[in-house]
């Protein structure tokens, strides 16, 4: 039954593909010959390039529509070619990272992206560089331990694939407006300070030469166009602004066109042929003949 069915209590325009599914599920067991010359199933097999993003309350809102997210900019950029996936977790540090690293590496485990390589950013250190004595030294981890546990989770995620590890991109914790912090959380001072997201910053930095990996340096970034408003990156002193997201993006998308020029938006292929190249008589030749 190849129908198009609407989902039971979906809003208008959410459907269900059962059928369609079904049928590239048959196929595959099948395992028939396209015209390519690719079997069906090395051809079902090939999915979407992954971006996972792994960090503390900064990447958890990255998807924010009230402050135009840094991830949602990223999702635009990369429309119909990757699938993001988000796993930001709010006041959280790199030592309670190292828990939830395996079900983040796990979404690399199935399948072949169609360029051949996945991207992984880890965005920790905003949390970690809470200061040791303040109202928020519970989230507080000594920058030597900061940076063995960066260590530990991008060894942990290549050991886990091997040559098939995703591009593992880090991203420093961004500065911080201590006064608007302070005043956000009703404190006389602030329990973070901008000094103190700095030196984290180039820990951050000093890891990702350590592992020969591309770093995106959120701190400099951020604080060198602040053009004397720093406070007006954020909306809160800690937490991104419009503006700060934007500024996030533009980083990461430099080092993503610089560094990692085979994962730009450009060189990825779209997900299946576009619908002016599909052939309306004999439309399933067209999907066999799209390697992806």
């Amino acid at each position: 039954n190849n129908r198009v069915e609407t989902q039971k209590g979906a809003p208008p325009g959410v459907i269900i593909f059962a059928g369609i599914l079904g049928m590239a599920t048959k196929r595959r067991a099948l395992g028939s010959t396209t015209d390519t010359g690719t079997s069906e199933e090395e051809t079902m097999a090939m999915r979407r390039t992954k971006i996972v993003l792994f960090g503390d309350s900064i990447t958890q809102q990255a998807f924010s529509t009230k402050h135009s997210g840094w991830a949602a900019a990223v999702n635009d950029a990369y429309q119909r070619k990757v699938d993001i996936v988000n796993r930001g977790y709010s006041g959280y540090n790199t030592r309670w990272a190292s828990q939830l690293v395996h079900e983040v590496s796990s979404h690399f485990a199935s399948g072949s992206p169609a360029n051949g390589r996945d991207i992984l950013t880890i965005f920790f250190g905003a949390n970690d560089a809470s200061l040791a004595d303040g109202t928020a030294a519970a989230q507080h981890v000594p920058i030597a331990e900061y940076k063995a546990n960066l260590g530990k989770l991008i060894d942990f995620v290549r050991s886990d694939h091997g040559s098939r590890a995703p591009q593992i991109v880090l991203i420093t914790p961004p500065p911080v407006h201590e006064r608007s912090w302070a005043k956000f959380c009703g404190e006389e001072t602030s329990n973070r300070s901008l000094e103190e997201s700095k030196r984290y910053a180039a820990a951050c930095k000093e890891v990702a030469a350590e592992k020969g990996l591309p770093v995106v340096d959120s701190w400099s970034a951020l604080h060198s166009k602040a053009q004397g408003d720093l406070e007006g990156l954020f909306w809160d002193g800690l937490h991104l602004s419009a503006r700060g997201n934007t500024l996030l993006f533009e980083a990461l998308m430099g080092v993503i066109l610089g560094k990692l020029p085979g994962l730009a938006p450009d060189a990825l292929p779209l997900d299946a042929p576009l619908w002016r190249d599909i052939d309306p008589k004999n439309y399933e030749s067209s999907f066999r003949a799209a390697r992806f």
